[in-house]
């Protein structure tokens, strides 16, 4: 047997020791990799949460629907979204507002800003790598577990390190010569998580890929990141308030924890940004099959 196996669904490269605990189900995606007798354990139990299934979710066309969906996918996958980013979030946050706190001098806000930028751009990765495997299996109506949403994050945190590294420098340099360039490769490599992790694409295919699947919509998902960016700080703005008016703010590690559970809410963001990659690979994933048959009809009639 190889040393990895590659899904044919969401092509994640998948260990023997992977497969020999799923039964040769793909633990990310649940696709089909190899035959359960080539992989399963005579000894091992039936995993009967394999069996249990979800009601898959559709995407609706209007804006105003995709956000109504990424706001119930939100709270319905509350807990789990907020463990991978809280796992992070959290501690990151208290150390920065604990060495905040006992330095002398007055502390520039925008140096904690940057700091929370780098630990976000290293450590960010993992979390969105698990929360796109969550919902891409929330959407097709499979459950995932915490542990297989955190597998899944280690699983691609390098790939998509890489790829949003790549494609922060490509919109660096648009904002920097001229702004509008910038916003236009801001929404075309939008949806670099989801081609790195659902279709194991590098940092160069993955923006191939995100420019393919947002063409022809990128002024719907402008308007829709607009009004998802907008209502997430929003409510951040509020939870901050509220949590300033209760007298929470006055200790370090209570700070640091209001501030990462208004983190949490800002991937409602990404959740809008997903279902505009779900609904466009929907889309040519049904062009390919109308356009397959017509190919083979075409070729028999040369014959």
């Amino acid at each position: 047997m190889p040393l990895y196996r590659e899904c044919p669904s969401c092509r994640a490269l998948l260990t023997e020791e992977q497969l020999n605990s799923t039964r040769g189900l793909c633990p990310y995606c649940d696709s089909r990799v190899g035959e359960s007798d080539e992989f399963a354990s005579p000894d091992a139990a039936p995993d009967f949460r394999r069996r249990r299934s979800l009601a898959p979710i559709s995407v609706p066309e209007p804006i105003g629907g995709k956000l109504g969906t990424a706001l119930f996918l939100l709270f319905e996958q509350f807990a789990i979204i907020a463990g991978l980013m809280l796992i992070i979030k959290l501690p990151s946050n208290i150390a920065i507002e604990v060495i905040a706190d006992r330095n002398p001098n007055p502390v520039d806000p925008f140096e904690v800003l940057r700091l929370r930028f780098l630990v976000d751009l290293f450590f960010g990765p993992i979390y969105m790598a698990g929360v796109v495997t969550l919902l891409a299996n929330r959407m097709a109506g499979l459950p995932t577990t915490f542990s297989e949403a955190a597998r899944a994050g280690l699983h691609n945190w390098a790939r998509l390190f890489a790829a949003q590294i790549v494609a922060r420098i490509f919109i660096v340099c648009g904002l920097i010569l001229f702004i509008v360039p910038g916003v236009v490769l801001a929404v075309r490599y939008c949806l670099i998580d989801e081609a790195v992790v659902l279709e194991g694409a590098g940092a160069a295919d993955s923006r191939a890929r995100s420019s393919a699947l947002t063409a022809g919509k990128e002024l719907k998902i402008l308007a829709a990141g607009a009004a998802s960016i907008f209502l997430a700080v929003s409510f951040g703005v509020l939870v901050v308030d509220l949590a300033e008016q209760a007298g929470l703010l006055e200790h370090p590690a209570a700070r640091a924890a209001v501030f990462s559970l208004a983190d949490v809410f800002t991937i409602f963001n990404s959740i809008v940004l997903f279902l505009y990659y779900w609904e466009a690979r929907a889309e040519r994933e049904s062009e390919a099959e109308v356009a397959q048959p017509a190919a083979k009809e075409a070729q028999n009639y040369e014959l």
